[in-house]
């Protein structure tokens, strides 16, 4: 009978353990950033860092909110927006010192698509039909083409876009 007693506790343990789920840890559950690399416009194969690079996220109106502050990169990675089908950045250089801050908008327009990754991670949004434009805040333009190498933004991995300046 004793001998029964602990089979029965044994293998009612063995069942109740083997009915639970792994730890809800989410170890892939981000939604993706936006790569953006940079490119010499006079040889496209070459990136080019951009001197005093400073971004800005474009919010409502004039309110901007500040990303990225005076850097020499050749690539950046920016968050999009998850409830609008646009995000805008104010992305600018300056050379020098003593040059003058050159600016431009970048406007990014896109789909949002809503994918269940697990119970732990819930939802990531991923970013598909993206579509860029630049536009000059002054009388020198710095960026002169933005090329949408993938218009599927579903991982961090991979340069989306590209900017020839």
């Amino acid at each position: 009978m004793k001998k029964t007693t602990v089979v029965l506790v044994f293998l009612l343990g063995i069942i109740s353990f083997s009915a639970c789920e792994k730890d809800d840890i989410c170890v892939d559950g981000d939604t993706p950033l936006l790569i953006i690399r940079f490119f010499d416009s006079q040889d496209i194969t070459q990136t080019k860092e951009v001197p005093g690079l400073q971004v800005n996220g474009l919010i409502i109106g004039t309110d901007t909110l500040e990303i990225l502050s005076n850097a020499s990169l050749d690539s950046i990675a920016l968050p999009l927006r998850v409830a609008e089908n646009n995000t805008s950045f104010l992305i600018s250089q300056q050379l020098g010192e003593d040059d003058p801050t050159n600016f431009d908008v970048l406007t990014f327009s896109y789909e949002v698509q809503e994918v269940f990754v697990s119970r732990a991670c819930g939802f990531v949004a991923n970013y598909d039909g993206l579509e860029g434009s630049a536009s000059s805040e002054g009388d020198a333009p710095w960026i002169n083409e933005i090329q949408i190498i993938t218009p599927l933004v579903e991982n961090s991995t991979a340069a989306h876009v590209k900017i020839f300046h």
